[in-house]
């Protein structure tokens, strides 16, 4: 399943880049599915891993990746979607609120997971281009300090879990909290 999950995600992100960068996009997923197998979590999770921005990002429909990977995997996925028809702040404020009110403990994995993957990011573009990185953000260094601080908040469930622990520190090392 995670084979075709690769597949799946890989085609469906084809030709999409990072945000600011001429890094292929796929390469985030296989980072954050990467980080989930080394956590031990099961194979639906880390397929939802994989595929956790095809229905915000593509043209895929939450049904496709019932279809083709069962209930578990897109009712994670479905957690992971925002509504891009809602400002920024609402679908933040949104995402922070479903991690604290109605997510499982594997649900709460994948999205430390995917925080830990895009802070890795921003870290290393901050290591290579400085404080220039918040450019590529239109709500700057502030808005993203609120939201990683606040998802931080909501994952301490997960508190020591290794995933959990670099997310805090890099946390700490991104935005000096």
């Amino acid at each position: 399943m995670i084979h075709k999950a690769i597949i799946f995600a890989a085609c469906a992100h084809e030709g999409q880049k990072r945000k600011g960068s001429d890094i292929p996009y796929i390469v985030h997923p296989f980072e954050v599915a990467q980080i989930l197998t080394e956590a031990g979590v099961s194979e639906q999770v880390i397929c939802a891993g994989l595929l956790h921005d095809t229905v915000e990002d593509t043209n895929v429909v939450l049904e496709d990746i019932q279809n083709e990977f069962g209930n578990e995997v897109a009712e994670l996925v479905g957690l992971m979607t925002e509504e891009k028809t809602l400002s920024w702040e609402q679908r933040k404020e949104n995402a922070i609120q479903a991690v604290n009110t109605t997510m499982s403990r594997d649900a709460k994995m994948l999205v430390c997971a995917d925080k830990l993957s895009n802070l890795r990011s921003i870290k290393n573009d901050l290591d290579q281009i400085g404080e220039n990185v918040w450019a590529k953000f239109k709500r700057g260094k502030e808005k993203q300090k609120w939201y990683y601080g606040s998802m931080i908040r909501q994952l301490a469930a997960l508190e020591g879990n290794a995933m959990y622990c670099e997310l805090k520190m890099l946390f700490q090392q991104v935005f000096g909290a």
